[in-house]
C-alpha cells in the first residue's frame, strides 16, 4: 500500500513494545515442481532502532534472482505518489469536511487536531480518506515511528535491475481515493474512535510480527481493522491477494528464485495470498 495508506493496511508496528531478545519474522518457502519463490510479511513503518533482520533473511535476501515488492517506495517515487494524494485528498469545490460530519464527529475531530498539533482548517479541507490518513501518519510520528519499515530500508540500495513491483502506487492510491463516500466516512469515524487505543494495539501488533506468531497477527489485525466497512477490506486486502497470483505464477514458472515481500496482513488468514497458492497446488513450508 502506499505509506499514505499505513493504518489502513493493519501493518503497523507499536513503539510501546519491546523488542524480543530474538526476532524472527514470518518467511515461507514456495515450490513447485521445479522452482521456489520465498514471501517475507512486512511492515511499512516500524519504530527507529527495532531489529528485525535475521541471518536467514539476508542470506535469502542476498541469494534471490529477483526482490519483489507491492510498489515503488523509493523516494522519488514517494515524492510522486504525496504530490498525487494531495491533489486526489482536498477539496476543490469549496465544500469541507464538516458539510459531511456531525457535530459530535467535527468535535472529535478538533479535539484530535488540538492533541496532535494540526492545523484544523487543514484538515476541513480534506476528503475523509486523507484527513484519516493525515490523522494516522500525525499519531504514528507523535509516538516515534519512521519511515524505516521494510520497504524503506531495503529499496534504495538495491540496484533497479534486481527490484520489481505487484502493482503502482497510483493503483494503491486507487483504492483510498476512489472509495464511495459512506466507506470513507467510516474510515474517518473509525481513525476517530480507536485513536486513543492505537498505541497500545500497535505495541502488540509489533511484538506478533517480530516474534513470527502470525496467528496472533491475524486476530489483531481483525480487531483493528473492524470498523471499516466490508466492501473496502475486500478492496483493500483480498482483491489485491487474488491479483498478485498470476505474477507469482508467472515467476515461479520462469524458475526465477525470488524473494516477495509484501505487507504482512496480506499474508495472513483466509483469503491470503499463502491460501491461495496452496489452494492452487503449491507446496509451502514456513521457513523462519
Amino acid at each position: 500500500m502506499p505509506k499514505t495508506a499505513i493504518r489502513l493496511l493493519g501493518l503497523l508496528m507499536g513503539l510501546s513494545a519491546a523488542a524480543p531478545a530474538v526476532a524472527a519474522p514470518a518467511m515461507w518457502e514456495v515450490r513447485d515442481a521445479d522452482s521456489v519463490i520465498w514471501l517475507f510479511g512486512s511492515f511499512h513503518v516500524l519504530p527507529e532502532g527495532l531489529e528485525w533482520r535475521t541471518p536467514l533473511f539476508d542470506q535469502t535476501f542476498a541469494d534471490a534472482d529477483k526482490i519483489v515488492f507491492e510498489a515503488d517506495v523509493r523516494p522519488g517515487a514517494m515524492a510522486e505518489l504525496a504530490a498525487e494524494a494531495f491533489a486526489r485528498g482536498i477539496y476543490t469545490d469549496g465544500k469541507l469536511l464538516s458539510d459531511f460530519i456531525d457535530p459530535a464527529a467535527e468535535a472529535k475531530l478538533r479535539e484530535v487536531a488540538s492533541g496532535l498539533e494540526l492545523p484544523v482548517g487543514s484538515l476541513l479541507a480534506m476528503k475523509p480518506w486523507f484527513a484519516a490518513n493525515t490523522i494516522s501518519v500525525s499519531a504514528m510520528a507523535a509516538e516515534g515511528y519512521k519511515a524505516e519499515g521494510v520497504e524503506f530500508v531495503l529499496q534504495p540500495d538495491l540496484p533497479a535491475d534486481r527490484q520489481t513491483y505487484l502493482e503502482t502506487g497510483e493503483q494503491q492510491l486507487d483504492i483510498l481515493s476512489g472509495a464511495p463516500e459512506t466507506e470513507q466516512l467510516a474510515m474517518l469515524g473509525a481513525t476517530l474512535e480507536e485513536l486513543d487505543a492505537f498505541p497500545k494495539m500497535l505495541g502488540k501488533m509489533v511484538s506478533n510480527w517480530v516474534e513470527g506468531t502470525p496467528d496472533k497477527l491475524a486476530r489483531l489485525f481483525l480487531s483493528e481493522m473492524g470498523g471499516f466497512e466490508d466492501a473496502f477490506l475486500e478492496r483493500l486486502i483480498y482483491q489485491r491477494n487474488r491479483n498478485w497470483i498470476a505474477p507469482l505464477e508467472s515467476i515461479l514458472e520462469e524458475d526465477e528464485e525470488a524473494l516477495v515481500i509484501v505487507g504482512a496482513a496480506h499474508l495472513i488468514g483466509d483469503g491470503s495470498v499463502l491460501d491461495l497458492l496452496e489452494q492452487a497446488g503449491y507446496r509451502i513450508e514456513r521457513i523462519q
